[in-house]
């Protein structure tokens, strides 16, 4: 006697069931087939529920590896290779606030110059807009983060890329949380707070620390070295880095930026 696997039916012969179609197997192996299935049915719920779980985790990590270095900004410094990831999120974020900082307090002027009666149709576009203004950013602070490294190699520390940005990506916690502060400023329409608060995040982690690593890492490596000249000359390269990126890539950017937001505003 044949089973079907689907509805059950019960046939002499034959490889397919001559009800619904599906494949037939002897009534013995029915029960087997049946635990087979709830077995998977049950370790694809056990899965999704680990996935589940392991995301959660994920989040809960990053955000007392957060908190930690918003307090203690110095303990980056410590950071590992193991850190990469969330080094490289944070970057990432960054990169992000800042430009939805600019974006929402754009919408902002746009509706107080509009009388509050702007439209869905009249905002911004959120997704044209803010990839140009992350993609910017993003040249903007691998142009920062290179000199330092590179400086760093010449001042001969054997620190690896990786623990590198895992470190940099550490320091950068505190001004994404001014990033995020800006976002609220922006949302209030706020130009001055807004444009204050980018302006200190952009300077100050994008040429401040770039520096402060630099002599760090050349202190660790010779405490009477010339760490002072290798700091300085840090702001050299990204002098230098962001006179010939610039020329390539970032004054089309930011003409088209410039040529969005008057046609829009």
């Amino acid at each position: 006697m044949l089973v079907c696997t689907t509805c059950n039916h019960q046939q002499d012969t034959g490889k397919f069931c001559g009800a619904c179609g599906a494949a037939v197997i002897p009534a013995g192996e029915a029960g087997n087939a049946g635990a087979t299935a709830v077995q998977v049915e049950v370790a694809a719920t056990t899965a999704a529920g680990n996935t589940s779980s392991d995301v959660k985790a994920g989040f809960q990590s990053y955000g007392s590896y957060f908190f930690s270095l918003l307090k203690n900004p110095t303990l980056a410094f410590q950071s590992s290779r193991n850190h990469f990831l969330s080094g490289f999120i944070t970057l990432l974020i960054y990169a992000i606030s800042f430009s939805l900082s600019i974006y929402f307090l754009a919408n902002s002027l746009m509706r107080s110059f509009m009388g509050g009666f702007a439209s869905t149709e009249s905002t911004l576009p959120f997704f044209e807009l803010n990839f140009r203004l992350v993609i910017i950013i993003a040249i903007t602070m691998a142009i920062s983060l290179l000199s330092a490294y590179i400086m760093v190699k010449v001042a001969k520390n054997p620190i690896d890329f990786q623990t590198f940005l895992a470190q940099i990506g550490g320091l950068a916690v505190p001004f994404t949380g001014l990033n995020v502060l800006a976002i609220l400023f922006g949302l209030a329409g706020s130009v001055s707070l807004t444009m204050y608060t980018l302006g200190t995040s952009l300077l100050l982690y994008l040429l401040f620390v770039p520096v402060l690593m630099v002599y760090e890492k050349a202190y660790v490596v010779a405490k009477q070295g010339q760490r002072v000249y290798l700091s300085l000359a840090t702001v050299v390269v990204m002098t230098i880095l962001s006179y010939v990126i610039g020329r390539i890539m970032l004054a089309e950017f930011l003409s088209d930026v410039e040529d969005l937001l008057y046609y829009v505003l």
